[in-house]
């Protein structure tokens, strides 16, 4: 046999292995995820907590959680955005009596005035933000802990808002008992 008929034969062998292993591969590896979820952007705050506090929050595709191990390396996957962790670090960095975190979420973020007088601090509109939700104790007479929401800008770290989430309203059913065929 030839040189050029070897070469040629293993050309073609190769080629056809890694023509094998792209479809195995596509069919064991997990698909990314290319859409926001469905449901409301945050469990722990509601729609109507939201509209109160003249928020409205759409939701974006999460970044991919790097696990610690891998991290304590040194790897960072390259991002233009500020992960989870370091979002969380800045609002526990420029906020005190912060006590626990409960959720952070990214999303895009669009704070309306309402015909109030407009807010210190940046304008936001549908801008990408980590929305952080968590509790502060409140100092003073009273005492006490708040439920808060701070947004933190996903490009550059830096806290944008803090705002105190209103108590949930609960909405009375008409199924009860003494309404009942009146």
């Amino acid at each position: 046999m030839r040189p050029w008929g070897l070469g040629g034969a293993g050309l073609v062998g190769a080629a056809l292995a890694g023509v094998l292993s792209a479809a195995l591969l596509s069919v064991w590896l997990p698909r990314p995820y290319t859409e926001a979820p469905p449901g409301p952007v945050l469990e722990t705050v509601t729609p109507a907590q939201l509209a109160a506090m003249s928020l409205r929050l759409e939701a974006t595709v999460q970044p991919v959680q790097v696990p610690d191990r891998v991290t304590s390396l040194g790897f960072k996957p390259p991002s233009a955005i500020v992960l989870r962790p370091d979002a969380e670090a800045a609002v526990r960095k420029s906020s005190g009596g912060v006590r626990t975190v409960m959720e952070v979420t990214l999303t895009y973020a669009t704070l309306s005035t309402g015909g109030r007088l407009r807010f210190r601090g940046p304008t936001i509109v549908h801008r990408l933000v980590w929305a952080v939700v968590g509790s502060r104790t409140v100092t003073g007479a009273g005492g006490g802990v708040l439920q808060m929401l701070w947004l933190v800008d996903a490009r550059s770290g830096r806290q944008l808002s803090e705002m105190t989430v209103p108590a949930a309203v609960s909405v009375p059913s008409t199924g009860t008992p003494g309404l009942q065929g009146r």
